[in-house]
């Protein structure tokens, strides 16, 4: 979101960022590590020129009584955003997701700002996950989207579901808005230069793979390594897998390479610092995220962006941007075989991946950077501009 505001700005938009941070109450809060990382959050600070306010409302563990988090969420918002307007006499909401901010959203606009519209951007989470908690649930994210002024969503897979959810009934309030990538944020310096090219001294004489994500069984990291197992097995060509991110999978991965002996064929790396992704991502020989299911993954555009050879699955939002054969390969999920054939058609084909890689880049600088996302949110404000309908007409 960091980027898309900075954009925002750059259009023109005075834009102040109200950022809610979940406080599961006592004792659980002491007892999970990001519960505590949360509660270290300031109340108030200014973060790259944004002014930013962290508010805490009540949540808990394992989404237990998720379809009342709205409800929280917007008693916690109720009292900052008051003395914000007070003070500064925003003129809109955007809310990042329909459940639970866009509830909370719809709420607070109805009690306190009926002339002001609110406009939802629907990730993967509010859209998929959310209304398959509960009936409950599912309301309260049916509820959200037709209370909202607009609804952007950043995949079509995700317009589908609000549509079918809704029964249309959103359609003339909805649109479907590409996120995108930073080009200067992403691109690399002479420093960032010199570094890929000591990672690359460091591996050299081995066919480098790159995964960047979440350790978890829904990133398809098991499958992936599965499909390296049996690369490694065939002996035609030194593969190393390189895994980058926070571990979710406890001793599964290590546990397997020992199994199997691909110590020195997988290594992981860890989480890392996103300005330093951009730096594996140049070192790769290929990217790959095979994941069963995702939105629209922001590593999917950094990696097109950086001109990486790149392997997806054909999940979420990622048909809506890369195009199979075109800029990428696409493969379908949880397929082991997929992955493996996938990886050895780059491996065995300099010329396709160069290819891939140059028209990936050509398709991010042209279609899909923050910029032109916030051309389109931008034109989506316009269009809002002047009195709303209040609640009882919307």
């Amino acid at each position: 979101m960091q980027d898309q505001v900075k954009a925002l700005m750059a259009q023109g938009h005075d834009v102040r960022v109200v950022h809610p941070v979940p406080a599961a109450p006592f004792p659980i809060r002491h007892l999970k590590a990001e519960y505590r990382a949360l509660a270290a959050l300031p109340q108030h600070e200014v973060a790259d020129g944004v002014q930013v306010y962290h508010p805490r409302y009540v949540t808990l563990p394992r989404h237990w009584l998720f379809e009342r988090v709205g409800g929280w969420m917007a008693a916690a918002l109720r009292p900052l955003l008051k003395t914000l307007h007070a003070e500064w006499p925003f003129e809109l909401i955007h809310a990042h997701a329909t459940y639970p901010c866009g509830f909370a959203a719809n709420q607070l606009r109805d009690e306190l700002f009926p002339r002001l519209p609110v406009v939802h951007t629907i990730h993967r989470t509010c859209i998929i996950d959310a209304p398959n908690y509960n009936a409950a649930c599912f309301e309260r994210v049916r509820e959200s989207l037709e209370g909202a002024d607009f609804n952007i969503f950043v995949s079509r897979e995700g317009q589908g579901l609000g549509l079918q959810y809704t029964q249309q009934r959103i359609a003339p309030r909805s649109e479907h808005i590409d996120n995108g990538v930073d080009p200067v944020k992403f691109s690399l310096s002479e420093a960032d230069r010199a570094e890929v090219a000591a990672l690359k001294q460091q591996s050299a004489g081995c066919w480098n793979l790159v995964f960047v994500g979440y350790l978890k069984e829904v990133k398809g990291v098991k499958e992936l390594l599965d499909a390296v197992r049996r690369l490694v097995l065939e002996e035609q060509r030194p593969l190393r897998l390189w895994l980058v991110g926070e571990n979710h999978l406890g001793s599964y991965v290590g546990d397997y390479l020992v199994r199997h002996g691909l110590q020195d064929h997988v290594r992981l790396v860890g989480a890392v610092p996103h300005g330093r992704v951009k730096l594996w991502m140049s070192f790769a020989d290929a990217f790959i995220l095979p994941s069963h299911s995702e939105g629209t993954p922001t590593v999917m555009f950094e990696a097109l962006f950086l001109g990486v050879p790149s392997i997806f699955s054909r999940v979420g939002g990622v048909g809506d941007v890369a195009t199979h054969d075109e800029n990428a390969l696409l493969i379908p999920p949880r397929s082991v075989e997929a992955i493996g054939s996938a990886v050895r058609r780059l491996m065995d084909d300099a010329g396709l991946a160069r290819r891939l890689g140059e028209a990936a880049h050509e398709l991010i600088e042209r279609r899909f950077t923050w910029a032109r996302n916030a051309e389109a949110v931008s034109a989506v404000y316009r269009g809002l501009a002047g009195p709303q309908p209040s609640a009882g007409e919307r």
